[in-house]
């Protein structure tokens, strides 16, 4: 097949940024092929989203000058990435030059589009109204003129099409697992931390704090669990996240007396010693809401997986999508604390670790990126 030219608008790891990882993973495979050239376009939405008009229209300019060696314009979607018509203007200028888009979709726009009701208060209604408006007009329906729309789970590519994208041009994936290239960095940070015995248990919670994964329930699953269970949080706030989830957890902590059993590492720069950090828990947890991870997907996850960490999880619609092939997550009856320290205690590491390990061979970057190369070639 003809080789094929892609240019990359997505963040990077350099921006701390979880998508901008999992890009980067991909553009790792690619490097290996002969079939696909590939790079990032700099500057990319971290750096684009802060910049005025003036500053964007330079920067409009360069997009078009480089993408005429290019076959295909790959965008990373997620609201908070785009300001105003960012979004709409990049893609405006790919099909303007007659050139493929292709758009991972990492938040189903439902997510952002809630129903818009009237009520008591009209001016709510109008807020609402005015945000619907700007959405359609700055993401869906520029979305509707990708050539190929990349989705991680059912419930967003069910959304999209219910939004007017056609089910033909939608490429449903599995989030990859990354393979380590080894186990050599150790951490003793969170061990230490928490002085822990060898006895003593640790589940952890992986990645940025949001409002929506419920990190508080997990804290409030120890009050259930004896006093030899300990609780890690690895990472800290997202760079985008001006919530104050943080201070709400630390409050929690404080008022139910868990200092002692409780760690917060904080945002982790370094890969290896986020991995090394995962490895000195013996459990991962995922107690993410429904309402926002039903049709969003989490790396986050995947993480334990390639550090042979087993993973237990409330019902959410996305994690209950991934168990349906090898059962790797251990998914709690209720989204709640007192059903999550229940399987805490109950869990079946081994048959988890198994059952991971399958999925991690299945769904590696290598074979997905085997999908998006293929696709890629077919669009041309």
């Amino acid at each position: 097949m003809k080789k094929v030219y892609v240019l990359q608008f997505s963040p990077c790891s350099s921006d701390n940024c979880g998508i901008g990882k999992y890009q980067e993973n991909f553009m790792n495979i690619f490097a290996n092929y002969v079939e696909i050239e590939t790079k990032f376009f700099d500057p990319g939405p971290y750096k684009t989203r802060l910049m005025k008009k003036d500053e964007f229209n330079v920067v409009k300019h360069k997009l078009a000058k480089e993408l005429e060696s290019f076959d295909i314009l790959h965008i990373q979607h997620e609201f908070a990435l785009y300001s105003g018509s960012q979004f709409a203007q990049i893609i405006n200028i790919a099909k303007s030059m007659d050139k493929k888009v292709v758009v991972t979709i990492h938040t189903s726009p439902s997510v952002i589009l809630k129903s818009t009701q009237l009520s008591s208060f009209i001016i709510n209604y109008l807020r609402q109204k005015w945000c619907h408006f700007r959405i359609n007009k700055n993401h869906i329906y520029p979305i509707r003129k990708a050539d190929l729309l990349i989705t991680h789970n059912k419930n967003t590519s069910n959304d999209l099409n219910r939004y007017g994208i056609e089910l033909n041009k939608i490429l449903q994936i599995t989030i990859p697992v990354l393979k380590l290239r080894d186990f050599k960095h150790v951490s003793t940070e969170i061990t230490e931390k928490l002085k822990c015995s060898p006895e003593d248990i640790i589940y952890a919670m992986v990645g940025f704090m949001n409002e929506h994964k419920n990190i508080t329930d997990a804290v409030k699953a120890l009050k259930y669990l004896p006093e030899h269970y300990k609780f890690a949080i690895i990472g800290g706030m997202h760079p985008l996240d001006k919530g104050n989830i943080y201070n709400v957890i630390t409050d929690l902590i404080d008022k139910e007396g868990l200092k002692h059993r409780v760690y917060i590492t904080g945002f982790v720069e370094s890969d290896d010693q986020l991995n090394a950090l995962i490895r000195e828990v013996d459990i991962c947890v995922y107690p993410y809401s429904n309402r926002y991870y039903g049709q969003a997907s989490s790396g986050a996850l995947n993480l334990a997986f390639a550090n042979e960490c087993p993973v237990i999880a409330y019902p959410t619609d996305s994690f209950k999508e991934l168990n349906e092939e090898f059962h790797p997550i251990k998914i709690t009856d209720k989204p709640a604390c007192y059903e999550l320290a229940r399987e805490i205690m109950l869990i079946d590491k081994d048959s988890l670790l198994n059952a991971s390990a399958k999925f991690s061979e299945k769904y590696s970057y290598t074979n997905i990126s085997r999908c998006i190369l293929k696709a890629y070639q077919q669009l041309i």
